[in-house]
């Protein structure tokens, strides 16, 4: 039986490093009794922070919020390079370095600012003919991932600490940016060498890592009210980028036929260019709509909070 107070709602979770994702997800389905669990947006094993975990139909949100840009506090050693691109891998070159803040500040700017065309890392989740990218390296074969486009919003320099060349960096970028692969492309922009040692997602979105749980917290969330409780958010909140429509109860009928919403099922439009759709007086979220030429179209419908509307009727 499923803890009835949790579910088709969106998790926020403080991931501590030495868990992959999907251990995450194991714990939060096994604790809390849910069928339908995913993240949006895997976090590195050995990386700490912000995992957004989806359960139940909210796991069908999971595309809208893996699109949101992501903040990262990481630290960087210099003058050392692994194959993984962080500390977890095998050294595979030492240099002196020879750079000054001013330096990297420059390097930063020059080449790390805006879209940049950047390579994922070879031990990766990128998909090649099927297989993982990091399970063909581990088998010995050679793998080419194309670059692709990212965008480095903002990148600052928190720290440099010359005595032992770590570089720590607040970097906001967008979906699919590898920070391992930044390290990796800063060291060679520098003549140095750089791995990632120390990982921390901070924010995905408007979600802040300090209003995600804990695991231990979570557990908790099997014998308490979910109002009692932190880092539980609902479907509509969970996209409030979007925009909002509400319509009248009575065009629900519509919207579960996929039907077109004309001007007369709306009482109220705001934001552009995806509207999250809910019955007037409520933030129950039963569609993802876009504008017409002749009104509004449903992309994604969520019938079964429809269902849940039309029982309490």
């Amino acid at each position: 039986m499923s803890v009835p107070h949790i579910k088709d709602c969106v998790l926020l979770i403080d991931k501590p490093s030495g868990y992959t994702s999907f251990d995450i997800i194991h714990r939060i389905r096994k604790t809390l009794k849910v069928k339908k669990c995913g993240h949006a947006g895997t976090l590195d094993k050995f990386a700490s922070g912000l995992l957004i975990v989806c359960l139940g139909w909210a796991t069908r949100l999971v595309p809208f919020v893996m699109g949101m840009d992501k903040r990262y506090i990481a630290t960087m050693q210099l003058g050392v390079a692994t194959d993984t691109h962080d500390s977890e891998g095998q050294v595979i070159s030492k240099s002196n370095i020879q750079c000054t803040v001013e330096d990297i500040q420059s390097c930063l700017q020059t080449y790390f600012t805006g879209e940049i065309m950047q390579v994922p890392p070879d031990y990766s989740a990128i998909k090649i003919n099927g297989k993982r990218s990091s399970d063909r390296v581990r088998k010995g074969e050679l793998v080419a991932i194309a670059p692709r486009p990212v965008h480095i919003h903002k990148i600052t320099v928190i720290d440099f600490d010359t005595a032992c060349s770590q570089l720590t960096l607040d970097i906001t970028c967008s979906k699919g940016t590898y920070i391992r692969a930044l390290a990796r492309d800063l060291g060679l922009r520098l003549h140095t060498g750089a791995h990632v040692i120390a990982l921390r997602r901070v924010a995905i979105g408007d979600f802040n890592v300090t209003d995600a749980i804990t695991m231990e917290q979570c557990v908790e969330l099997s014998h308490k009210n979910s109002e009692d409780m932190r880092g539980i958010i609902t479907p509509f909140r969970a996209l409030g980028h979007f925009g909002i429509i509400a319509v009248k109860r009575d065009s629900l009928i519509k919207i579960k036929h996929g039907k077109l919403l004309g001007y007369d099922d709306i009482t109220y439009v705001t934001g552009e260019p995806v509207f999250r759709v809910v019955p007037e007086g409520t933030e129950a979220l039963v569609a993802l709509a876009v504008k017409d030429e002749k009104g509004y179209r449903c992309k994604k419908v969520f019938i079964e909070e429809i269902d849940k509307i039309d029982t309490m009727k």
